[in-house]
């Protein structure tokens, strides 16, 4: 049952981030079509107005995050890796919406799902199960070469 629950945590979490991953991925479609500089456009300017360095690198980064690494972690591939690496970009947007007088509750639910998932990892409904299984019995078949 708890593997179970960790697929649904991770589908959760698959689902909250990335509807938000596509939205910036289409920010950053449009602002290549339309020849803007990345500074200008997406949650760049939002950055750098918090006082975050190198707002372009995390910006994309972040877009990364909700897209990329949030399929991962649906799948259940790198899923401790990527979901600490989602957890930390939650982390600043927490830092951010508090800062700016925002809603903070949305940050902290994810940031609650994806630092869990570090630390359970994924449960046995995933990538990174399958992988182990296969790796572990691959090294039991091969013999001793003593």
């Amino acid at each position: 049952m708890i593997d179970l629950g960790l697929l649904l945590l991770r589908a959760a979490g698959f689902l909250l981030a990335f509807t938000f991953g596509i939205q910036k991925i289409g920010w950053y479609v449009t602002a290549f079509h339309s020849g803007k500089p990345l500074s200008s456009i997406g949650l760049a300017p939002l950055i750098g107005h918090v006082g975050f360095p190198l707002p372009v690198i995390l910006a994309l980064w972040i877009t990364l995050n909700e897209s990329v690494a949030a399929f991962f972690v649906g799948v259940g591939f790198l899923t401790r890796f990527v979901a600490a690496s989602v957890a930390l970009g939650m982390v600043g947007a927490l830092y951010t919406s508090v800062r700016l007088g925002e809603d903070w509750l949305r940050a902290t639910l994810y940031l609650t799902i994806f630092l869990g998932l570090t630390f359970t990892g994924p449960g046995k409904f995933s990538i990174d199960r399958f992988l182990q299984t296969r790796i572990k019995a691959r090294k039991s078949s091969v013999p001793d070469r003593a």
